[in-house]
């Protein structure tokens, strides 16, 4: 399988480039005191994970997520259209009604299914833009993949949930869906989604960015989240792209610190946002809520990159 490098692919393999930074943060150092105070309270509170790559769990991490850190996990994009406007979005404009296989534009679901042999992958994550703008186009390729890559492979859906009704729900799980991945901050925290969806998967987890500004809510419906029997709550570090900075840029926002300079990644991590996540990490394991709280951040993605460019030089990964 070997086509030139499409937009999506630099994302995912390089990060996103961009042409310009956020402006520092300010008061960086009384930043980094109180980051460095809230991972001492969180170790004594007996947070998991690898601290220094910035990959921090209450529990347990989930099975989609650990071929992910491992190298051993693919993204499917049907589409790059959406639903939804959000100012964190990293998907290049205008939208694009493409099917790419780890950022590689493919002219067909056989050439998909190809790529994905070739990688090995245990884990495959189906996203967009919005999914479920195309059940049927969804339904086609979970059962492809499961009748071609095994029954045994894990597949998440990713969405905002706009679109899940119960019948939708019925059919993704007959096709073989093992967990779904929703954003609730696509959708303003509304997790109506996610009671919904619960009713039919007994895999629901929510997956978004850390919002500084949004500390507040998303406190209060963790609680909620817990209740409802959520596994996961998977917090990415807000971060800036090529595709986000200007409206990131208006809301004020600065580039982290915490950005090693030895980065393979391009993008810019935000300032606030690791230190909201690890206030939401203390706050779940003083609440010892039963459902994970995980923490993806730049240099989580980082990590993964490095982990899949050695799979790429061992071979398991088409080049």
């Amino acid at each position: 399988m070997t086509q030139p490098l499409s937009e999506t692919f630099e994302r995912y393999a390089l990060g996103l480039a961009r042409k310009e930074s956020l402006p520092p943060e300010p008061h960086a150092e009384m930043a980094n005191r109180r980051k460095a105070k809230l991972l001492r309270l969180l170790k004594a509170h007996g947070i998991k994970g690898w601290p220094e790559r910035g990959t921090l769990f209450t529990r347990q991490l989930s099975d989609g997520c650990k071929p992910c850190l491992s190298g051993e996990a693919s993204h499917l994009s049907v589409t790059t259209l959406c639903n939804r406007d959000c100012f964190f979005c990293f998907n290049p404009k205008p939208r694009k009604d493409v099917l790419s296989v780890h950022g590689r534009e493919v002219s067909s679901l056989d050439e998909a299914i190809l790529g994905l042999k070739e990688m090995g992958v245990k884990s495959v994550g189906i996203g967009g833009g919005e999914p479920l703008l195309f059940p049927q186009r969804v339904f086609e390729i979970i059962k492809a993949l499961k009748k071609n890559l095994g029954s045994d492979l894990w597949i998440d859906l990713y969405t905002n949930g706009e679109r899940l009704t119960l019948n939708i729900l019925k059919e993704l799980k007959a096709a073989g869906v093992s967990g779904l991945r929703i954003d609730l901050a696509a959708r303003e925290y509304d997790a109506e989604p996610v009671r919904l969806a619960r009713e039919v998967f007994n895999d629901v987890e929510i997956e978004m960015p850390a919002i500084p500004e949004d500390k507040k809510v998303v406190r209060d419906i963790m609680s909620y989240l817990d209740e409802l029997g959520v596994k996961q709550l998977i917090l990415h570090e807000l971060f800036a792209s090529a595709a986000n900075i200007d409206s990131l840029k208006k809301r004020g926002y600065h580039a982290s610190s915490s950005g090693s300079p030895d980065f393979r990644l391009t993008w810019s991590p935000v300032a606030k946002s690791e230190e909201t996540v690890y206030g939401h990490l203390l706050y779940a394991l003083i609440h010892q809520f039963k459902m994970s709280v995980y923490y993806c951040s730049c240099r989580t993605q980082d990590w993964i990159a490095e982990n899949a460019l050695k799979n790429q030089k061992l071979g398991t990964v088409p080049h």
